[in-house]
Protein backbone atom coordinates (compact mmCIF):
# COMPACT_ATOMS: atom_id res chain seq x y z
CA UNK A 1 0.00 0.00 0.00
CA UNK A 2 1.82 3.08 -0.89
CA UNK A 3 1.19 6.81 0.91
CA UNK A 4 -1.10 7.88 -1.48
CA UNK A 5 -3.60 4.62 -0.86
CA UNK A 6 -3.29 5.90 3.02
CA UNK A 7 -4.27 9.39 1.98
CA UNK A 8 -7.21 8.09 0.07
CA UNK A 9 -8.55 5.46 2.81
CA UNK A 10 -8.57 8.40 5.13
CA UNK A 11 -10.30 10.79 2.79
CA UNK A 12 -13.23 8.32 2.04
CA UNK A 13 -13.12 6.98 5.68
CA UNK A 14 -13.70 10.64 7.07
CA UNK A 15 -15.78 11.93 4.68
CA UNK A 16 -12.94 15.00 3.69
CA UNK A 17 -13.55 17.04 0.94
CA UNK A 18 -10.48 18.97 -0.81
CA UNK A 19 -10.93 22.05 1.52
CA UNK A 20 -11.12 20.40 4.15
CA UNK A 21 -7.76 18.01 3.11
CA UNK A 22 -6.32 21.72 2.45
CA UNK A 23 -7.02 23.03 5.83
CA UNK A 24 -5.63 19.53 7.83
CA UNK A 25 -2.45 20.42 5.50
CA UNK A 26 -2.42 24.04 6.85
CA UNK A 27 -2.79 22.76 10.72
CA UNK A 28 0.41 20.21 9.68
CA UNK A 29 2.20 23.47 8.63
CA UNK A 30 1.93 22.92 4.85
CA UNK A 31 0.16 25.11 2.13
CA UNK A 32 -0.96 22.63 -0.12
CA UNK A 33 -3.16 23.84 -3.24
CA UNK A 34 -6.14 22.15 -4.42
CA UNK A 35 -4.48 20.66 -7.73
CA UNK A 36 -1.86 19.12 -5.16
CA UNK A 37 -4.40 17.11 -3.30
CA UNK A 38 -5.98 16.61 -6.59
CA UNK A 39 -2.65 15.04 -7.92
CA UNK A 40 -2.05 12.75 -4.99
CA UNK A 41 -5.26 11.37 -4.84
CA UNK A 42 -5.35 10.24 -8.73
CA UNK A 43 -4.63 6.67 -9.78
CA UNK A 44 -1.22 5.61 -10.18
CA UNK A 45 -1.78 5.24 -13.92
CA UNK A 46 -3.41 8.82 -14.22
CA UNK A 47 0.00 11.03 -16.05
CA UNK A 48 -0.78 13.90 -13.67
CA UNK A 49 -0.17 10.94 -10.43
CA UNK A 50 2.19 12.46 -7.88
CA UNK A 51 3.37 10.22 -5.38
CA UNK A 52 3.09 11.43 -2.03
CA UNK A 53 6.55 10.82 -0.16
CA UNK A 54 6.76 10.17 3.68
CA UNK A 55 7.41 13.53 4.84
CA UNK A 56 4.30 14.84 3.02
CA UNK A 57 1.99 12.01 4.71
CA UNK A 58 3.54 12.95 8.05
CA UNK A 59 2.86 16.13 7.89
CA UNK A 60 -0.98 15.23 7.19
CA UNK A 61 -1.21 12.98 9.78
CA UNK A 62 -0.09 15.53 12.04
CA UNK A 63 -2.46 18.11 11.00
CA UNK A 64 -5.16 15.66 11.49
CA UNK A 65 -4.02 15.07 14.80
CA UNK A 66 -4.30 18.93 15.48
CA UNK A 67 -8.09 18.92 13.98
CA UNK A 68 -9.20 16.11 15.83
CA UNK A 69 -7.90 16.75 19.44
CA UNK A 70 -6.21 20.08 19.20
CA UNK A 71 -3.10 21.91 19.13
CA UNK A 72 -0.40 20.76 21.75
CA UNK A 73 1.11 23.39 23.90
CA UNK A 74 4.39 23.84 23.74
CA UNK A 75 6.65 22.69 21.42
CA UNK A 76 5.37 21.27 18.22
CA UNK A 77 5.58 18.11 16.44
CA UNK A 78 7.57 18.09 12.98
CA UNK A 79 6.78 15.52 10.46
CA UNK A 80 9.74 13.09 10.37
CA UNK A 81 12.14 12.85 7.40
CA UNK A 82 13.10 9.99 6.17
Amino acid sequence: MTNNDILRRIRYTLDLNDASMIEIFGLGDFIAKRSDVSDWLKKEDDPLYIELDDQMLATFLNGLIILKRGKREGVQMIAEKN
